[in-house]
């Protein structure tokens, strides 16, 4: 006995649309919206280059590579919007703070050397 082609591609469709969720028309489910921040964490300078890379999710050394290369092509004018962007472009741990009480005071405990024991 031989089993339909197109019905086991109709079976395999019914599956693959039961396995996902379904919402009331009205409900459309909204992706977190993405941030430009600078990182903290792989900075060479001002971790705008790292900050960018991950934004647009690219490679962190190809747009450093790409930065280095459009400042000696193009006379240095992307150095003036790099330190633009260090200024303006928010760090990812004020972007981001780690819990309820993170703020302000919690950065300033981090920033702190831990005291000799």
């Amino acid at each position: 006995m031989t089993t339909d082609p197109t019905n086991q591609q109709a079976n395999q469709q019914a599956d693959q649309q039961a396995d996902q969720p379904t919402y009331h028309a009205a409900y459309q489910p909204t992706p977190s919206p993405r941030r430009l921040v600078r990182r903290t964490d792989d900075k060479m300078l001002g971790g705008v280059c790292a900050g960018l890379a991950d934004y647009l999710g690219l490679d962190r050394t190809l747009v450093r590579v790409l930065a280095v290369l459009a400042t000696v092509l193009g006379a240095g004018s992307v150095i003036v919007a790099y330190l633009v962007a260090w200024v303006i472009v928010p760090k990812d741990i004020d972007a981001y703070p780690a819990g309820p009480g993170a703020g302000a005071a919690a950065t300033a405990r981090l920033s702190r050397p831990a005291a000799a024991l």
